[in-house]
């Protein structure tokens, strides 16, 4: 099986084609070119001591050559390498808050995707720890479960927006419960909660399942994103398009503002930390330093088959040819034609 690591450079091979077809169209041309200006007998004079066939074979290696070249720049890899892989870390689940509240825009460019841009550099700074995802709202679910892909990891992140579940609302005590659930671990350490929200109109028993997580071993860090002056939510209006601020049944805007103590509280209860997103814009790089001083563990060994590069042969192969070809005289010298007169 061969597997090329730089497909990119597939447009080279147009390149190619179009040198072949130019080369049969100057081929052709040049022979009837030359018939007719200068005569069968004339033509015959002039190409005395051209040699057609080792033209042609030239022609073949300069191709063939060429060919060559391109298949060495797309970096085929062929044959198998065994490899053992080895992960230590912990187990984290992120908790997003997708309420119509994190549509607000007191932190640009609004609350939930400033979130899922630092979420993005959380994720991509991880080494070796598994990573997964609960969306929440009104209620929540599991949208990634624990996976060493990060890149899968992310294309749930990117796809978790405030339509995602229809039961609006904040409830944080059900997403730790889900969050819990997901871990699928009876040990009590090696698992970490980054839970996201602006904090407003929780629901649920939330010192109960706080401590429930912590008899779990598991850590909490709260992140709380938003002003706590508030701010309006926006939505589009469906039938004109524009967009307007959310409004209460007394037709008054409503305002949603960051509530740090539910979520200082439940950071506090299972011995993890509180950030303000606002006031610590590297919350995230310092919840990454604390996951990575903690105790880890062995998350995944496996054994998997790798591709070896072997560019190098094509290589070699194409800078031959295209030397031959150079080498190549196309007529013969004047002292070989007076031997053979």
């Amino acid at each position: 099986m061969v597997k090329f690591y730089h497909s990119e450079f597939l447009w080279f091979w147009s390149l190619i084609i179009l040198a072949i077809l130019a080369l049969i169209y100057n081929r052709i041309q040049h022979r009837k070119s030359l018939q007719q200006y200068a005569g069968i007998e004339l033509s015959q004079k002039l190409l005395e001591g051209y040699r057609p066939g080792l033209r042609r074979l030239k022609n073949n290696l300069w191709l063939v050559g060429l060919v060559f070249l391109g298949i060495a720049l797309l970096g085929p890899a062929v044959g198998q390498k065994l490899t053992e892989v080895k992960r230590r870390g912990q187990d984290i689940i992120i908790a997003l808050d997708t309420s119509i509240s994190m549509k607000a825009e007191d932190v640009k460019p609004n609350r939930l995707e400033r979130a899922k841009f630092e979420l993005n550099r959380f994720i991509d700074g991880l080494m070796g720890d598994r990573i997964g995802i609960v969306a929440f709202a009104g209620t929540s679910y599991l949208q990634c479960p624990l996976t060493l892909d990060y890149s899968a990891a992310k294309l749930f992140l990117d796809a978790c927006d405030t339509g995602i579940i229809g039961t609006q609302g904040t409830a944080i005590a059900d997403a730790i419960s889900t969050s819990l659930k997901a871990f699928k671990s009876g040990e009590k350490k090696h698992k970490v909660i980054i839970l996201i929200s602006d904090g407003e109109d929780h629901e649920g028993d939330i010192n109960q399942i706080a401590k429930q997580a912590a008899e779990e071993g598991v850590v909490i860090y709260a992140v709380g994103i938003g002003s706590l002056t508030g701010a309006p939510i926006p939505l589009r209006n469906i039938t004109t398009g524009e967009v307007e601020f959310k409004k209460d049944r007394a037709g008054h805007i409503v305002m949603t503002a960051l509530e740090e103590e539910t979520m200082q509280k439940i950071a506090a209860l299972t011995g993890g930390k509180y950030y303000n997103l606002s006031a610590n814009k590297d919350a995230f790089q310092k919840i990454a330093h604390e996951i990575s001083g903690m105790d880890k563990k062995n998350l995944q060994s496996h054994e998997y088959t790798d591709y070896q590069q072997r560019y190098q042969i094509f290589l070699l192969i194409g800078l031959v040819l295209l030397t031959t070809e150079i080498l190549i005289p196309e007529k013969r010298n004047s002292a070989s034609r007076e031997t053979n007169s």
